[in-house]
């Protein structure tokens, strides 16, 4: 494998990260001025430094609170489930890339490969709550031939060992603060049917509902016998 340290992955905090391949910024979810838990200073980094794509994981508030402003101002198309086209619409987003699960679609000389979650999405159209399309996770498979698994807000799931057989990836991103998603001990569990070697948590600590930790979820890993590395900086911070 080739130019493994061009890459850099930085948790913006709860749901939200941005990985660099190189020149290539993927913004993977947008919740980041309206996100208390990323820090000012990235507020306005991600306009100035650009982004060549913004991935939707679904349509709760707290994963595209800032989606209409980020893709007006830096231009990126979002990437999205098909069935969210009239939610894009409505809040004036028309570079949009819609696909749907198992599908792959190329940003740059990446892929990235739509996978189904297990969760809830929702939006506000015209006045009323409604469901539109699905939730949804995705495999980023960089030029260099590595995948990272970002599964968006989900349970565990028997999907993932498929993941991990087919995509085999180095890196997995996994919600973990219970409630609204599995939790330590899930994400755990989803860990082993992945085999990726490292896990970065995320979805946790932005609220006292959100109460997985990582220290959790090492505690887990190693009660299943799990081999990973757990990398969970603080929210701003570079994870890989």
């Amino acid at each position: 494998m080739e130019h493994h340290d061009e890459l850099r992955i930085y948790w913006l905090g709860h749901g939200t990260f941005l990985v660099h391949y190189g020149a290539q910024r993927l913004l993977l979810d947008a919740w980041v001025e309206s996100n208390p838990a990323c820090p000012p200073a990235w507020h306005r980094r991600v306009r100035d430094e650009g982004l060549d794509a913004i991935l939707i994981t679904h349509t709760h508030e707290d994963h595209v609170g800032d989606l209409a402003a980020l893709a007006r101002d830096t231009g990126a198309p979002v990437l999205g489930q098909v069935d969210w086209a009239p939610y894009l619409q409505h809040i004036g987003i028309s570079n949009s890339i819609g696909f749907n699960r198992g599908g792959t679609v190329r940003i740059g000389a990446s892929a990235i490969t739509m996978t189904a979650a297990s969760h809830s999405t929702s939006v506000t159209l015209d006045g009323r709550r409604v469901t539109l399309g699905s939730e949804v996770g995705y495999v980023i498979t960089l030029p260099d031939g590595r995948a990272i698994y970002h599964a968006g807000d989900t349970a565990v799931s028997a999907e993932m060992r498929v993941i991990g057989e087919l995509y085999q990836p180095a890196i997995a991103i996994l919600p973990i603060g219970d409630h609204y998603t599995m939790g330590p001990r899930q994400a755990a569990f989803a860990a082993r049917l992945l085999g990726a070697h490292t896990i970065i948590p995320g979805h946790y600590g932005t609220f006292p509902l959100l109460h997985g930790t990582p220290a959790a979820l090492i505690e887990h890993l190693a009660a299943l016998g799990v081999a990973a590395d757990v990398r969970a900086p603080g929210p701003g911070e570079r994870a890989w």
